[in-house]
């Protein structure tokens, strides 16, 4: 019988693409966003809104996660919302009116914290209490490549195959994560 992965190593797993995959996004956006206004002001307003509305984000996510009975169903609709949203953005830039572009860029990244803190949150109903410090190093340790990563490969990205390939990657990596979330347990 082949061996199965552990829950707490299909988290890490899962945490470590959804954490990439957002540490992508934001940089992927700026570049894709560079190309087609033309200009810095515009490509960095949707970057800032991206990031700038995760902050109202988190409360509300983590309130929604520590609430539900599924946490994980949530977790899974708010990385399946967010790369909704970069897909829309990807499919709209240069095309649909920029109000309605930033818009969209804000009502996304109040998303991005599922894919940083909404992982970790879950990490205690993965393990027993004693191994609890070592899955929360861990799990810090996928947090911080990410971090270091996701930025990189939005580069590689956009000059091997363009920004938008970039963008694709970005949401493609959050997505496969969701599979993961689903999976889970209920809380206790």
């Amino acid at each position: 019988m082949p061996h199965r992965p552990s829950p707490l190593a299909r988290h890490l797993l899962a945490a470590a693409l959804a954490r990439t995959g957002d540490e992508m996004a934001g940089p992927a956006l700026l570049l894709l966003a560079l190309g087609v206004t033309g200009g810095p002001a515009r490509a960095s307003a949707l970057f800032g809104a991206l990031l700038v509305s995760a902050a109202l984000g988190g409360p509300l996510l983590g309130a929604l996660l520590d609430r539900a009975r599924r946490p994980g169903h949530v977790l899974a609709a708010a990385l399946t919302g967010y790369a909704t949203g970069l897909g829309l953005l990807l499919l709209g830039l240069g095309r649909a009116p920029y109000p309605l572009l930033l818009t969209l860029a804000l009502l996304t990244g109040l998303l991005g914290p599922a894919l940083s803190g909404g992982w970790t949150s879950q990490v205690p109903a993965l393990v027993p209490p004693t191994a609890l410090p070592r899955a929360a190093a861990l799990d810090g340790i996928g947090f911080t490549a990410a971090t270091l990563l996701g930025p990189a490969l939005a580069g590689l990205c956009a000059s091997l195959a363009g920004a938008p390939a970039a963008v694709a990657t970005a949401l493609a990596l959050v997505l496969l994560a969701a599979p993961a979330a689903l999976r889970l347990p209920p809380r206790r």
